[in-house]
């Protein structure tokens, strides 16, 4: 099990936890209102606590905590949900991408302090802004211009184009781990077990979505690695020969796609700063 990594991924729970002993010498801001957001209160205890825990200043404390509240008021006007399966998911990932189990996991936030349950919550928290950032930019998919789209599409042709051929070094073997170190090597040493030889792939004739993998591979680059007959294969690739660029019908929705993803930042910082400027915010106290 890597503990660096998963002490990354529990840092706010351990520090939760640490804010928690010391909220209780502050009783008195348990049920006082520092302001209103469109309505909705935020307490001295969440500025307080926010504060502690971000350590920043009472300002950024409530610039967090509006921004907070705008997009809990998002989720909710959308009816955005994250069920528990979705939550156990996200979690199994997280600990098969650090090689531990779900119960290793486990195990590791409670023998640090923290709380299994508050980390399920946090992880919620996390998949609902994703859900959140993905309707908003799916909003914007309308409002892309037929123009815009052309000019990237010209702009880009490389991105859009796919080879007739293909110059490849194939690597195969029955053990897929000789094969995963053959790619972290690049190649470069032959791990045993695996056999190698140069070919020179036609396009027409393989699989939509292995060309895809082609295309997206950088010269010098790996494919995935695929089952193939018993064997891990992989392919390096080292060159692309006579590319033909596709109309652009055929890949509208993946010049779509491609400006949303290299626009995402943007739309969403833009997004939230409408809603910021038109929020009602009304301070009450701040001691």
């Amino acid at each position: 099990m890597r503990q660096i990594n998963l002490k990354k991924m529990l840092t706010s729970l351990v520090l939760s936890s640490t804010l928690g002993s010391a909220l209780i010498a502050a009783p008195s801001l348990v049920n006082g209102i520092a302001l209103f957001v469109n309505g909705s209160p935020i307490t001295l205890l969440e500025l307080y606590s926010t504060a502690q825990e971000a350590k920043v200043t009472q300002d950024v404390a409530i610039d967090i905590l509006i921004n907070k509240k705008l997009h809990e008021d998002e989720i909710k006007k959308r009816n955005i949900d994250v069920n528990e399966l979705e939550i156990n998911e996200e979690i199994a990932a997280l600990a098969k991408k650090n090689k531990a189990t779900i119960e290793q996991v486990k195990a590791y936030v409670e023998s640090n302090g923290g709380n299994f349950e508050a980390y399920k919550k946090e992880i919620k928290e996390r998949l609902l802004k994703q859900k959140l950032y993905q309707s908003i930019t799916q909003e914007n998919l309308k409002n892309l211009d037929e123009r815009e789209l052309m000019d990237y599409y010209n702009a880009n042709q490389a991105e859009f184009s796919i080879p007739q051929s293909i110059d490849v070094v194939k690597f195969y073997s029955k053990d897929a781990k000789s094969i995963e170190n053959t790619i972290k090597n690049a190649g470069k040493t032959l791990q045993k077990g695996v056999a190698q030889e140069n070919e020179v792939l036609q396009t027409v004739a393989l699989n939509p979505q292995i060309v895809r993998d082609f295309t997206q591979a950088k010269i010098g680059g790996f494919t995935p690695i695929y089952p193939i007959d018993g064997q891990f294969v992989t392919f390096k690739v080292m060159a692309k020969n006579n590319p033909t660029l596709l109309p652009f019908e055929n890949v509208k929705n993946v010049v779509i796609q491609k400006m949303v993803t290299q626009k995402e930042d943007y739309i969403i910082y833009e997004y939230f700063e409408k809603l910021r400027s038109n929020a009602k915010v009304n301070i009450v106290r701040l001691k």
